[in-house]
């Protein structure tokens, strides 16, 4: 046995009892959604919040462990992220680690890791999207599928949801966020010692021999591999690091094997544009906008009233579900939820959503913000050659292109097609931010 694998077995680890339990009290204190952090803050504040290492504080990491049920943790850990919300660490709601794994390892021969994978029990809509995916993934047998589309528009959630679906037809399932930017070292480690079962000893010491060992272990079994947040390693913000993911998704998508590699990201990889075809091993789906109905269960639940006023709220947030969790929050909070008062102001609410935005302008060239404030200011959709003739000093025609294809797959434009010309234009809340920020001049 592996010192890591015998650490998983120390412990306790929390029943199915145990799990609902808290897990209800969490969606209770966080209505509107939660992060890791949100709930250690929480364990911080039964104790001292100037004292992290209290007794009473749990970690980022433990707290994924306790949630997601793959490592035992201290009992004391148990009690202290109950009492965070006000509950009591009862004899059913947890039994000894080594227990509950031996238990799994003797009746499953699967093998799943869900790291910081959010929890999808409330979940909106998607039907078509992951009958689509999954029909791609278990009938066609796609090798890499890239899930993309603008931040807030659930490619997260959506990817937990079609792993839950489809695990029972892999030995292997394990989700992994790429959010803080890891080396790709170490999630090629991570991912070949979870597929030796924690056997593999003579680990690869470079990353060509690590995707080579990789991909021989998804030949060997059938595996799925959930990747979230490419877009924090992609070439504007990481060049070197991520010439070395593009190799992964390169030689996944080319190589023959068994498996599959899911990668979820607000901007589309430029190379998924060279190896992917509409029939082909590699795809992409750009996720849009959650269906009507799927939108008005999202108001209704946050407790927004005047449903007959919702659609134009729905239509003006171009159904995002985060975009409408964060207003309809603030129509609650301002308006007592009376959906035609704040549409009787006229306005375009960002709120949180400029954070949001703010973190995608980061990383966009001069030339595409010259193309999205000519774009903010006309308020009317643009050609190509209209767009060229407002921009000062003149660019190419081929300069224009590129920036426009960037944009699109930022997803910070939209493309609309009348008649015979292709027209861009923004969203309401990208035109406001963009004014905002960088004014009409």
């Amino acid at each position: 046995m592996t010192s890591r694998t015998a650490r998983r077995k120390r412990g306790q680890i929390l029943t199915e009892t145990g799990l609902e339990k808290i897990k209800e009290a969490i969606a209770k204190a966080f209505p509107n959604g939660y992060t890791l952090p949100d709930i250690s803050a929480r364990t911080e504040r039964t104790h001292s919040a100037d004292n992290p290492k209290s007794s009473n504080f749990v970690s980022n990491d433990t707290i994924s462990h306790i949630l997601n049920r793959r490592a035992g943790a201290d009992k004391s850990k148990l009690e202290s992220l109950f009492r965070a919300f006000g509950l009591n660490l009862e004899p059913d709601d947890h039994k000894a680690a080594a227990d509950h794994f031996g238990h799994q390892a003797a009746n499953s021969n699967q093998r799943q890791d869900w790291g910081e994978a959010p929890d999808v029990s409330v979940f909106y809509g998607r039907t078509e999207e992951l009958a689509k995916l999954e029909q791609w993934i278990l009938t066609d047998r796609c090798r890499l599928v890239l899930l993309w589309g603008m931040a807030g528009i659930g490619k997260r959630f959506l990817s937990v949801k079609l792993a839950q679906q489809i695990t029972d037809k892999f030995e292997y399932t394990i989700w992994r966020s790429l959010r803080h930017a890891p080396p790709i070292q170490d999630i090629l480690t991570d991912l070949i010692e979870f597929f030796s079962d924690e056997q593999e000893t003579d680990l690869p010491t470079t990353v060509a021999s690590g995707i080579s060992r990789l991909i021989k272990c998804l030949q060997t079994n059938r595996c799925l591999v959930v990747l979230d947040g490419v877009e924090t390693v992609q070439e504007r913000r990481y060049p070197e690091r991520y010439q070395e993911y593009e190799m992964l998704f390169r030689q996944v998508g080319e190589s023959e094997h068994r498996s599959c590699l899911v990668l979820t990201s607000s901007e589309k990889p430029r190379e998924i544009d060279l190896l992917e075809s509409r029939t082909g091993p590699v795809r992409s789906y750009k996720i849009q906008g959650l269906t009507l109905d799927a939108a008005r269960e999202i108001l209704r639940e946050v407790g927004l009233v005047d449903e007959n006023e919702w659609d134009s709220i729905i239509e003006h947030y171009r159904s995002n579900p985060l975009y409408l969790k964060i207003v309809s929050a603030c129509i609650v909070k301002i308006f007592a939820g009376k959906a035609s008062n704040f549409i009787e102001k006229n306005t375009t609410f960002l709120g949180r959503i400029e954070k949001v935005l703010e973190q995608q302008f980061e990383q966009i060239h001069n030339l595409e913000i010259k193309v999205m404030r000519q774009l903010a200011i006309a308020r009317d959709s643009l050609g190509i050659d209209q767009l060229r003739s407002e921009i000062s000093p003149p660019i190419s025609t081929s300069k224009l292109m590129e920036a426009l294809d960037s944009l699109l797959c930022l997803s910070l434009i939209e493309k609309i097609t009348e008649g015979d010309e292709d027209l861009f234009t923004l969203q309401p809340v990208v035109r406001k931010y963009v004014i905002n920020r960088f004014g009409q001049i």
